[in-house]
C-alpha cells in the first residue's frame, strides 16, 4: 500500500515532461526567422548550419549576435472513460469545479531569451569558426492546472472508495496541483574550414553540450466531496469505516488503515546535469556563380543527466519516481542529424535555398528505451528566397515542413510531452547599416496539426490502479485463509464465520471494480510564435 494512488498521479505528470522530446533546435540566429533554409548560404550566420561555407567569407574576422524570443502554448483537450459524463465532471481542481467531461489542459511555454554569438576568422585556405546557443530546450513551461493523464487518477477516488466501504457516499474529488518543466541545452562549437580547391571546402567541428533542467510538480490536499457538496480529507472520511471494520474484524484494521495514505501529499523538485560531445562533418562546394550545394553531419550525442532531487513529502513515493530518483543517471541522447541543401542565384540580388534535416531519432537512446516506439525516422523540408532591394535593404521569407516518425496512438508522446507534424512560415529583413554592419530582424510562426491520442486504457490507469487494489486483495485474501484455517482447527464452520462474511462482502466490492472500462481520448495542439533581432559585424 505504501505505492500510493498519487505517486501514480504525480508519476504520470512528471515522466517524460519536456526531457520526452528529441530537444534540436535549428533556430539558432534571428536570420533563420526571415529564411528557413540555411543549409547552403554563405554567411556568417554559417557557422552553425553550414560551417565549410564559412570558408567562403572575405579575409578577416566576422562577428553576429543574436537573440530571439519564443511564445509557445501545449494544450489537450482530454476526456477519460465518458465524453459526457465522465468523472472529470466531478472533480474540484485549485479551488474550482470543473464544468466538463472534456477539459481542456493548457501549458504555456516561454523563452524570452535565447541568445547566440558566433564569430569566425577567414585567411585564405583557412578559417576558424565558434558558435554558441541554446541547441535544445530554452525555456519553462506550466502547466497550472496539471493534466488528464494525473488527475484521471485521483478522479477514480470516489469509485475506489466506495467500493471499500460499500456506500456510494462519495461523489466526486477535490485536488490542488501543478506542473513546471524547465530545460536548457547551452551548446558551444568550435570549426575548422580547409578549402581543398578554390570551390570546394571541407570542415570538422566539435560541439560540447551542457544540460540543466528541472522538474517541479505536486499533487495535495486531495479530499472527498460528499453529497451535501462539502469536503473531508480522506483520513477523515476513513476513519469511521476503519473503525466499523476494526470491530468486526481486528485484523482489517491494518490494512484498512493504510487506505488513508492513498491521498498523503507527493512532491517532487529534481534537478538534471549532464554534458556530451557532437563531433561535426561539412562540406560545401560552390559549383559557379549560380549555384551553391553544402552538407552537415552531426554525430549523435552522448547524453546522461544526472539527477539531484529534493522535496518529497513521501519518500517512499519518491524512490517509487524511478527517472528522477536522487543520483540516477538518466539516457537523453541527441539524436544524429544529416543537413543537406542546395543555393541558387539566377541574379546576385535574388537567392534561392532549399534544403532537409534527417534525424535518426530511432538510434538515440532515451530512458526506458522510448526511441522504440517511434514508428520512423524524423525529417524535414526548407525552402526560403532572399531579395536584396537595394545596397541597404534586404528581405526575405521561408518555410519548413516537419514530420515526425510517431505513427497512430503513439506511445512516444503523451499530453505531458509531445510533438506533432508542423509547418513553419517565416518573414524579414536585413538591414545594412553600414558596409561592415547590418540589422537582422525576423518573425516566424509554426502551424501545428492537431494530434488524436485514443486510449484503451486511459494512460494506463486500470493497470495501475489495479495493481494498487491487487495489494489490498492479496492481503484480505491471507486474512481471510488465515480465520478460515483457525475456525476449522477450533472446529467451526468457516462460512458461519460472520468475520468472512464481511470479508467476502468487501472482496467483492473490490473485484468489481476490475469491471471498469477506461477508455480515453487527447486531442493534441501546440502554437509556436518566434521573433528574433540580430547584429553582424564584418571587421
Amino acid at each position: 500500500m505504501k505505492k500510493q494512488l498519487l505517486f501514480f498521479a504525480l508519476a504520470a505528470a512528471s515522466l517524460n515532461a519536456f526531457a520526452g522530446g528529441y530537444v534540436t533546435n535549428t533556430n539558432q540566429n534571428a536570420a533563420f526567422g526571415r529564411n528557413l533554409s540555411q543549409e547552403a548560404m554563405i554567411d556568417i550566420l554559417a557557422t552553425y548550419a553550414n560551417p565549410a561555407g564559412v570558408a567562403f567569407l572575405s579575409n578577416g574576422w566576422h562577428m553576429a549576435v543574436n537573440n530571439q524570443s519564443a511564445f509557445q502554448t501545449r494544450t489537450a483537450n482530454s476526456w477519460f472513460v465518458d465524453a459526457e459524463r465522465g468523472p472529470f465532471l466531478t472533480g474540484i481542481v485549485n479551488g474550482e469545479r470543473n464544468t466538463s467531461s472534456t477539459k481542456r489542459f493548457k501549458g504555456k511555454a516561454t523563452a524570452p531569451v535565447i541568445p547566440s554569438l558566433d564569430l569566425a576568422y577567414v585567411q585564405d585556405k583557412w578559417s576558424l569558426g565558434f558558435h554558441f546557443g541554446i541547441i535544445g530546450g530554452g525555456g519553462k513551461c506550466e502547466f497550472s492546472d496539471g493534466l488528464g493523464s494525473f488527475e484521471s487518477k485521483v478522479s477514480l477516488l470516489p469509485s475506489v472508495l466506495n467500493a471499500l466501504t460499500g456506500t456510494n457516499d462519495v461523489k466526486g474529488y477535490a485536488m490542488d496541483t501543478y506542473m513546471r518543466g524547465r530545460q536548457y541545452y547551452f551548446g558551444g562549437q568550435i570549426n575548422g574550414t580547409y578549402k581543398l580547391t578554390p570551390n570546394l571546402s571541407v570542415a570538422l567541428g566539435l560541439r560540447a553540450v551542457y544540460a540543466t533542467c528541472n522538474y517541479y510538480g505536486y499533487v495535495s490536499n486531495v479530499q472527498t466531496v460528499l453529497a451535501d457538496g462539502t469536503t473531508m480529507p480522506v483520513t477523515n472520511y476513513m476513519a469511521p469505516v476503519v473503525a466499523q471494520l476494526a470491530a468486526a474484524v481486528p485484523e482489517l484494521a491494518p490494512v484498512m488503515g493504510s487506505i488513508s495514505s492513498v491521498a498523503g501529499d507527493v512532491r517532487l523538485n529534481c534537478d538534471q546535469t549532464g554534458w556530451g560531445l557532437t563531433p561535426i562533418i561539412g562540406i560545401d562546394w560552390r559549383i559557379n556563380d549560380h549555384w551553391n550545394v553544402a552538407a552537415k553531419y552531426e554525430f549523435k550525442t552522448r547524453l546522461r543527466l544526472e539527477n539531484e532531487s529534493g522535496e518529497s513529502a513521501s519518500g517512499s513515493a519518491l524512490a517509487q519516481l524511478d527517472e528522477y530518483a536522487d543520483g540516477k543517471k538518466v539516457e537523453a541522447d541527441i539524436p544524429a542529424i544529416l543537413y543537406v541543401g542546395a543555393q541558387y542565384s539566377p541574379i546576385s540580388a535574388v537567392r534561392i535555398n532549399v534544403g532537409g534535416h534527417l534525424y535518426f531519432d530511432k538510434q538515440a537512446t532515451q530512458y526506458g528505451h522510448r526511441e522504440k516506439a517511434l514508428d520512423g525516422q524524423g525529417w524535414e523540408l526548407t525552402a526560403g528566397a532572399e531579395y536584396d532591394i537595394n545596397d541597404m535593404f534586404t528581405v526575405s521569407a521561408g518555410w519548413q515542413h516537419t514530420h515526425y516518425g510517431l505513427g497512430d496512438n503513439s506511445k512516444y508522446i503523451s499530453d505531458m510531452s509531445f510533438v506533432t507534424n508542423s509547418n513553419s512560415v517565416g518573414l524579414g529583413a536585413r538591414i545594412h547599416v553600414s558596409k561592415k554592419v547590418a540589422l537582422d530582424i525576423s518573425y516566424f510562426k509554426t502551424i501545428y496539426n492537431h494530434y488524436d491520442k485514443h486510449h484503451d486504457d486511459y494512460n494506463n490507469i486500470k493497470a495501475n490502479v489495479g495493481n494498487l487494489l491487487a495489494g489490498v486483495t492479496a492481503q484480505v485474501k491471507g486474512i481471510a485463509n488465515g480465520i478460515a484455517a483457525s475456525d476449522v482447527q477450533n472446529g467451526i464452520n468457516p462460512a458461519d464465520d460472520p468475520r468472512l462474511q464481511v470479508i467476502s462482502s468487501l472482496s467483492g466490492r473490490v473485484q468489481g471494480l476490475s469491471a471498469v472500462q477506461t477508455p480515453g481520448h487527447d486531442r493534441l495542439l501546440r502554437t509556436n510564435d518566434v521573433v528574433g533581432i540580430g547584429v553582424v559585424v564584418d571587421f
